[in-house]
């Protein structure tokens, strides 16, 4: 069987001014994606290694990927397309395409289009109208109406943070080739549930979503269903299609109900899990401490100082490139200057990684390690949460061409304070980028890192985790968000609103759909 593959991967933050170009892509191309495509953090990973178990002939199209930031540029986003149709063209000139599996993020968007996924579905679709797509997705998909009708199948991350990407792109081949082999059809219920959730609200390994979680595993083991997934959307994004999605996708095979009964099973197992979902929507709440950024200097500080706990990490949630923010807004920082007389008695430098801030680590490079130089930091793209804050700094390491884009980092000391910058828009929950300018996170009492919940590198020494709800594109508070086009009413915007799930237990009367 040939098995065309492919995607792009990009959650897009509508409140950051920062337009997402080539440069902050990386792009594979064809049999660059049999390579190239599989780190851990991938679906595409799973995705062809399942294929490739399978023997299937893979087909590789285009993959590309970006760390989460503004809306993407329609110019480049054009030119990928473009490249992606030509390339499926020429697929199918060469052969039968018997089915497709794609890696995609579902919350990519493009300036002046809104949502990539949904248009380069479309366009896919006209190409190849007959075969079975299925597609895996991150868990803060928004789904769209176009999404819905153009994919058969969908499976999304059931972990936050998201460490079973390469799982779940294994499962969405799988569901494909059992449908393949089959014959039969896929179909994919669908539930919307008007809430947004912070995604520090939604760690799986915590109540609520680790019980929800196990609800969908305990649907997908059931006959006919091939998956079930809660897509959280993505807060960040001000779209009218945001919210929460219930996916459950049947098929009807072998020794199964027939097609009717798969798809009424698998409708039956969307109402029921956003009937527990809004049920629960009073307990999705901050698993850690969580303080303005004032308090959370003041709670760090008191923890080293008089406690002795060490490290102590403070998550800048607002200021989160993972989430899409700019990385330079700077009002934590500012916190620290004005506290420096406390950063000082510090028994370590108060590590902070980092901002990206081009000209101030291009300007540290050029000055050489050992160089003290006057710099400003952050605020050159975030000027609503960001100043360009002064300082004296001497350069203690720089790398350079760090990771899949190419950075160069900089660790530059100014009194008790260690501060990375990057050239490019990177996030700093890597575990490999404070490593590779030769710091150890653990060595240090007091560590800020521009995340939500911190990631597992991090959770792992960390003596204390305080959450700073700081001013930036990734606002943890929803409700401050100068939302304009999202649905309303929308939980937690309207926490006094009603809604009907749709779902009725056998025998309490006529069921009712909210699409």
């Amino acid at each position: 069987m040939r098995i065309l593959i492919g995607g792009m991967n990009h959650e897009s933050n509508t409140f950051n001014p920062i337009i997402t170009g080539a440069e902050d892509f990386v792009v594979f191309y064809g049999e660059e994606m049999l390579t190239g495509g599989r780190l851990p953090y991938y679906s595409s990973t799973g995705i062809i290694t399942a294929l490739e178990e399978a023997g299937c002939d893979l087909v590789p199209v285009l993959l590309a990927r970006a760390v989460p930031n503004g809306v993407v540029s329609a110019s480049f986003y054009g030119r990928l397309k473009a490249e992606f149709v030509l390339r499926t063209r020429d697929a199918l000139a060469s052969g039968p395409i018997h089915g497709v599996c794609l890696a995609l993020h579902g919350s990519m968007k493009v300036e002046a289009l809104g949502c990539a996924e949904g248009d380069l579905l479309t366009a896919l679709r006209e190409l190849l109208p007959d075969v079975p797509f299925t597609a895996a997705l991150d868990m803060h998909a928004t789904i769209t109406p176009e999404m819905l009708q153009r994919v058969d199948g969908f499976v999304g991350y059931k972990t936050a943070p998201h460490i079973d990407c390469a799982e779940t792109g294994a499962h969405a081949a799988r569901m494909l080739l059992h449908a393949l082999k089959t014959g039969a059809k896929l179909h994919t219920a669908y539930r919307r549930i008007p809430m947004l959730i912070a995604g520090e609200k939604s760690e799986s390994e915590a109540e609520p979503m680790r019980s929800l979680i196990e609800e969908c595993r305990r649907l997908e083991r059931q006959p006919g269903i091939e998956a079930a997934s809660f897509l959280l959307g993505f807060p960040w994004a001000d779209d009218e299609h945001n919210g929460v999605s219930v996916l459950v996708t049947s098929l009807a095979a072998g020794e199964t109900a027939d097609a009717g009964e798969a798809e009424k099973g698998a409708a039956a197992g969307a109402a029921a899990l956003a009937e527990s979902f809004w049920r629960r929507r009073k307990d999705f709440v901050f698993r850690s401490e969580w303080y303005d950024s004032r308090r959370a200097l003041e709670c760090a500080y008191q923890g080293v100082l008089e406690k002795k706990e060490r490290p102590v990490f403070i998550s800048d949630s607002g200021d989160n490139p993972t989430a899409g923010a700019a990385g330079d807004a700077t009002e934590l920082l500012e916190g620290i200057i004005e506290t420096m007389d406390q950063a000082d008695k510090l028994p370590a430098p108060l590590l902070y990684s980092g901002f990206y801030d081009a000209a101030a680590a291009a300007a540290c490079i050029k000055a050489g390690i050992g160089a003290t130089l006057d710099i400003t930091v952050g605020g050159n793209w975030d000027r609503v949460n960001g100043k360009k804050i002064p300082l004296t700094v001497t350069v203690k390491n720089t790398v350079q061409g760090f990771g899949p884009f190419k950075a160069d980092l900089v660790l530059a000391s100014h009194r008790n304070l260690l501060i990375t910058l990057t050239s490019k828009h990177i996030g700093f929950g890597d575990g490999k980028l404070l490593p590779a300018l030769g710091v150890n996170a653990a060595d240090y009492a007091l560590v800020i890192v521009k995340l939500g919940y911190l990631e597992p590198c991090f959770r792992a020494i960390a003596a204390r985790a305080v959450m700073a709800t700081t001013k930036g594109c990734s606002n943890e508070v929803l409700e401050t968000i100068p939302y304009q086009k999202v649905r309303r009413p929308l939980y937690p915007l309207d926490p006094d609103m009603v809604w009907n799930s749709g779902f009725f237990p056998e025998g309490a009367g006529k069921k009712a759909v909210d699409r």
